[in-house]
């Protein structure tokens, strides 16, 4: 009887087995299309619209950096903030998919797409039930959550989309990470991550370790940031060790690990060697000047999680707080490795003081970490009710990765500067004899991979100290000399320019006709005078409003054809300290009164405002009105007024002989065919 009821038992056991592995099987496949599903939806969101955008100033410096031959790419960067190896790999890469926009971005993608699996392959290491072996449902779970989450993330997608190493520097970071821990399980069993027993030959060990040296070396010659990365394995394998340690330590028991990760380092260390004079050059003397640590560790939580295109919100920051709460309290054993991959990266760029927002792309390195973090809140939470909490989390967390994603492609406010649209520009207006400013020296490369350099564009101020005004003074008249039109791109006065003496050269000396913004640069035209108007032509004494009145005008050619710029100097005097802004506007009127070209402008081109103006003393100001280039041939009336720049409707009366009016006739301006 008693062996009946073994054999009946055995059965039932053998039946209820095989279902579950028929369910462990059928989960298991539908795993890997999971993971299919993440990558493809990677792909899609890092290859939409990847040549929408113009290159901007960082991009265009890989692009004509990454053209020369390797001895000058070594060359250009000993001098460079950047070490070399993105550019040699970015010099290779053009070779086989050509220097299109698209193709010199693609190396950026698929470092960024990498980053995917990889963080997929990390995210398995720290599976609670993976380790323990209990049934397939357990394993792969925080790999796909941290995958799934990687493949959304704002800030990854970003730097998958730009001519630069950022996503390059992401790539070497997790993958250095994943050969660690399987070197790691590989030397020395007390130290396994995962639990499992290797068994394998040295030669497996060594390639390991060799695998990590290389990957290692590589991040260190992709950016000046990647020894945070190195600095977090050390504390993670210094931690392993300790907790290794036999109670009675000698030479003969000392684990693996501590007789052989020094020569990794050391071996790192030596492959950086050439290099290392010039990465300690990097170092300045600059003040550090940081914020606060709560406001910065919101700011970049912020970043990490929604990237730079969104705005930071309350409840999406407390979403993310709670999410790191539960994964901390509840699996912090677990994640020692990431939660270092987090905290001593920003605790490197708070004891820097690179903690403004154009550094946070270095954290490219930890977000493969960060994601692992969040994921885990879920998955390594053995309570019900942490788990469900953490679960409506993560549903929500994407509602804002999404709008980022949106604001990414579609608000202009976040968009880059189009250096693209202004050397299109230029080129379709063809007017004979232009010249091409940029403010700032490393504005050439991006503008000149649109516009051909023919001699005619102008990195000012030369050299790499600030300019003096007589530095300018001579360096733009030659230039003003040359040319009957000059186009300037203004960005980074604040750095290279600060008491803007180019602009204020060329707003006394030539007629700014436009004055816009494309995304953060300033896309300027002038007219260059044969000789500056310095003396009056019309006197007309005219009031504007109690205070202010125009003592005359100097117009320059009248007759002129469309594309041309219309030239007026006004000689302005006020009696008293004037507290308001006003806004001088030039309209152009067709014969039916319609308006058909506009100049609004503050005086000085925006450098002579109306606060500062002395009693007394006479103000030039230039203005340049540009005629459109399809206007057609007749005579237009060009009218001048003033109004109040906090409210635009408000004019300034004008007292003219004929009675008083809100818009001056100045003269009468005939276009020619």
């Amino acid at each position: 009887m008693k062996s009946e009821n073994l054999t009946a038992k055995d059965a039932k056991n053998a039946k209820k087995n095989k279902k579950n592995f028929a369910i462990s099987a059928s989960f298991a496949v539908h795993k890997k299309w999971l993971l299919v599903a993440i990558l493809l939806l990677a792909f899609g969101l890092r290859v939409h619209n990847l040549e929408a955008q113009s290159f901007w100033n960082d991009e265009g410096n890989s692009a004509r950096l990454s053209e020369r031959s390797v001895a000058l790419i070594i060359e250009g960067t000993a001098s460079d903030i950047h070490p070399p190896l993105y550019y040699l790999l970015l010099n290779q890469w053009r070779k086989l998919v050509g220097d299109s926009e698209f193709g010199l971005r693609s190396l950026s993608l698929f470092a960024g797409l990498l980053v995917v699996p990889l963080t997929f392959v990390l995210g398995n290491f720290f599976d609670a039930k993976a380790q323990r072996g209990k049934g397939q449902k357990g394993s792969w779970l925080l790999g796909l959550a941290a995958a799934a989450l990687i493949a959304i993330n704002p800030g990854m997608i970003y730097y998958s989309q730009e001519v630069r190493m950022y996503a390059l520097l992401g790539l070497w970071a997790v993958l250095a990470t994943v050969l660690l821990l399987r070197w790691l399980s590989v030397v020395s069993n007390p130290l396994s991550v995962n639990g499992e027993r290797y068994s394998v030959n040295s030669n497996w060990k060594w390639l390991l370790g060799g695998a990590y040296v290389l990957c290692a070396a590589a991040g260190l010659y992709t950016h000046y940031f990647f020894p945070a990365v190195l600095l977090v394995h050390n504390l993670f394998v210094l931690i392993k060790m300790i907790q290794s340690l036999p109670k009675s330590l000698t030479i003969n028991n000392l684990p693996l690990t501590i007789k052989h990760w020094p020569f990794l380092m050391l071996a790192t260390l030596l492959l950086y060697a050439p290099w290392l004079p010039i990465f300690l050059d990097q170092f300045g003397s600059d003040s550090i000047n940081r914020p606060g640590v709560g406001e910065f560790v919101t700011a970049v939580s912020h970043f990490l999680t929604f990237g730079a295109t969104l705005e930071p919100e309350t409840m999406l920051l407390w979403l993310v707080a709670g999410l790191l709460g539960i994964g901390l309290v509840n699996a912090r054993s677990k994640l020692s490795l990431p939660i270092l991959g987090v905290l001593i990266p920003l605790a490197m760029m708070f004891a820097t003081g690179t903690t403004g927002r154009e550094y946070y792309k270095f954290l490219m390195v930890a977000v493969p970490f960060w994601a692992i973090w969040l994921g885990a809140a879920f998955t390594e939470t053995n309570q019900r009710g942490f788990r469900l909490l953490a679960g409506v989390l993560l549903l929500v967390l994407p509602w804002g990765m999404i709008q980022s994603l949106q604001n990414m492609h579609s608000d202009p406010a976040y968009a880059r500067a189009d250096y693209r649209a202004m050397a299109q520009r230029i080129l379709a207006e063809d007017h004979p004899n232009a010249g091409v400013i940029l403010n700032a020296a490393n504005q050439w490369e991006a503008f000149t991979y649109y516009f051909p350099d023919d001699g005619n564009v102008y990195p000012l101020p030369e050299g790499r100290s600030r300019p003096t005004p007589e530095a300018v003074d001579a360096a733009l008249s030659q230039i003003a000399a040359q040319h009957d039109r000059l186009y300037a791109i203004f960005w980074g006065e604040a750095q290279r320019d600060p008491e803007r003496l180019i602009e204020r050269w060329l707003d006394a000396h030539a007629f700014k006709a436009t004055d816009e913004w494309v995304g953060d640069v300033r896309f300027v035209t002038y007219a260059i005078p044969s000789a500056p108007a310095t003396e009056m032509e019309t006197a007309v004494s005219l009031p504007f409003g109690e205070n202010i009145r125009l003592n005359g005008y100097t117009l320059g050619e009248t007759a002129l054809r469309p594309g041309d710029i219309v030239e007026v100097t006004l000689f302005w005097e006020t009696a008293v300290p004037l507290q308001n802004r006003y806004k001088v506007f030039l309209h152009l009127l067709d014969a039916n009164g319609n308006l058909v070209s506009q100049r609004d402008s503050e005086p000085g081109g925006g450098l002579a405002l109306t606060p500062t103006w002395q009693p007394g003393a006479v103000v030039l100001d230039n203005h340049g009105l540009l005629l459109p280039s399809d206007l057609p041939p007749g005579s237009y009336q060009l009218r001048l007024g003033l109004y109040d720049l906090a409210n635009p409707a408000n004019r300034l009366p004008i007292t003219t002989p004929n009675g008083e009016t809100d818009a001056y006739l100045l003269t009468t301006i005939l276009v020619e065919e």
